[in-house]
């Protein structure tokens, strides 16, 4: 039973996109949620095989504030533990990224592209100094969306 005044929340949905991105490579992406979304991303092409657990935070509408908007913050964390690929190093990248989903169109709004940029930390072993870790000014991705 629904009461009168309650209000409604936005239901998560799953999303799936394809594209590419400077340290993710030429991914899938697959992620769930309303307001906060949590994706998996990998890595299909580069000899890395990178495997990443993303965080989204979608800003919420200026006059609509129940509701998720176009621009989002994001952090990702990709690692080569899981899939190595030709690389026998361990690497690991952070990439915290602002973002936009443009819609291709407004009815029923399915379909369309995210863009994200941001920064880089990259994480990674040299034997035989150990850990090295490196700041990188820029990173970025583009992606075609479809939500289900």
């Amino acid at each position: 039973v629904i009461l009168a005044g309650t209000a409604l929340q936005a239901q998560g949905r799953l999303e799936v996109s394809a594209g590419a991105g400077l340290f993710e490579g030429i991914f899938i992406k697959a992620k769930y949620g309303g307001r906060v979304e949590i994706g998996l991303s990998q890595d299909l092409v580069s000899q890395l095989h990178t495997t990443g657990l993303e965080v989204y935070y979608r800003i919420p509408r200026k006059f609509e504030p129940a509701m998720p908007g176009p621009f989002y913050l994001m952090c990702g964390v990709s690692t080569t533990l899981l899939g190595k690929g030709y690389d026998t190093f361990e690497q690991s990248y952070i990439y915290p990224r602002i973002g936009r989903s443009f819609l291709f169109s407004h009815k029923p709004g399915r379909a369309g592209i995210n863009i994200d940029l941001g920064i880089t930390i990259h994480r990674h072993t040299n034997p035989p100094e150990g850990y090295i870790t490196d700041i990188i000014p820029f990173s970025g991705s583009a992606g075609f969306f479809y939500r289900f």
